[in-house]
């Protein structure tokens, strides 16, 4: 059970940093974009895509985590 925990502290803290990572690089790119003064918004779709990209796995493992800590 301990090394259980631990696994899910380790993945839990990774995920974090990676989301974080993820969100600055989001904003970094925004910031970049608005600056060239791009016409039109197709220059949002890769910040938004990252942003799901890495959120929808983990809204699924987070369901799965909620489940087995029910049981």
């Amino acid at each position: 059970m301990e090394a259980r925990q631990r696994g899910l502290k380790r993945w839990l803290v990774f995920a974090l940093v990676w989301q974080t990572l993820v969100i600055a690089a989001c904003f970094v790119y925004a910031f970049v974009m608005t600056r060239m003064h791009q016409s039109g918004l197709a220059w949002v779709a890769p910040p938004i895509a990252a942003l799901l990209g890495t959120a929808l796995p983990y809204q699924l493992a987070a369901t799965r985590l909620l489940r087995a800590v029910r049981q």
